[in-house]
């Protein structure tokens, strides 16, 4: 890690160079440093679908709300304390809403 005083030559530099090079800044000085070395994280199998499915369980269980005997329907499973948007999320992931 090589550090410069704020008036030097890597003042101006933000951000990285390619994945070699790392400017950090600091209240007092400028850090130019080795990329990091993301070899111990690990990606999951499929990054993203996770927020798709929770959108696409919200705007099923808006649906269900919105007609009002579907919502009767999914209101006859409730059991105490649950409200029949969560019911139909847990059907949108596949749970079966009957006992």
């Amino acid at each position: 890690m090589n550090q410069r005083r704020r008036n030097s030559v890597f003042v101006a530099p933000h951000g990285t160079i390619g994945q070699e090079l790392v400017f950090r800044h600091y209240t007092s000085k400028v850090v130019a440093a080795k990329h990091p070395d993301d070899v111990r994280t690990k990606a999951g199998k499929l990054p993203g679908k996770g927020k798709i499915n929770l959108k696409g369980a919200k705007a099923y269980a808006r649906e269900i709300m919105k007609h009002s005997e579907l919502k009767l329907i999914y209101e006859a499973y409730l059991e105490k304390g649950e409200k029949g948007y969560q019911k139909a999320m847990q059907n949108y992931f596949g749970k079966a809403i009957a006992k």
